[in-house]
């Protein structure tokens, strides 16, 4: 499977013949993110069951953003990942390299991600709050399409940054090309 599948599910999911602009960044920004597919899939999927079906035509798939981090989550328990625990300290040193990390301990993978994922959200925090004003403008004025739906905004936000710091992804599930 590929993203181009993912479009044509999309498509066929809203009955439309063409995705907007929004919906295009959104999906490229995903795959930038190694979103897995058939997380993406399936995530897109229960978003449209959920909406009626005369209102899937008007309705934009990043909207979905939500459902597909929900399935991600679940996910993760099924996923199996390698000496987690020093890919883990590996990727709490480079996070160090930005904002103080505290000496953590975690009992399971899952833990751990979780302890990740907190991490990246203050990081992301850091890096924007540190960022100058005429590059908060710039990148807001790039995204203001998504000015609508705060959780898409910030997602693309974090794909600019992670683009402009050079940041790899800090999960344990995703592997790095």
């Amino acid at each position: 499977m590929s993203y181009s599948e993912i479009v044509e599910l999309i498509l066929k999911l809203k009955g439309e013949i063409f995705l907007s602009p929004r919906e295009r960044w959104f999906l490229r920004r995903l795959e930038q993110d190694q979103y897995p597919l058939n997380v993406v899939k399936e995530g897109i999927k229960r978003f449209y069951a959920s909406i009626p079906p005369e209102r899937r035509r008007k309705t934009p798939a990043f909207l979905a953003l939500k459902h597909i981090q929900q399935v991600r989550k679940r996910s993760f328990s099924k996923t199996e990942v390698e000496d987690w625990q020093r890919k883990f300290e590996k990727k709490l040193e480079k996070i160090g390299q930005f904002i103080p990390v505290p000496q953590v301990k975690p009992n399971n993978k899952i833990e751990a991600e979780e302890i990740l994922m907190d991490l990246e959200k203050k990081l992301y925090k850091h890096l924007w709050d540190n960022l100058p004003e005429e590059e908060k403008k710039e990148i807001l004025k790039k995204y203001a399409q998504f000015k609508q739906d705060k959780t898409a905004l910030s997602f693309m936000i974090k794909g600019e940054l992670r683009k402009r710091f050079n940041l790899e992804i800090f999960s344990l599930f995703v592997e790095e090309k």
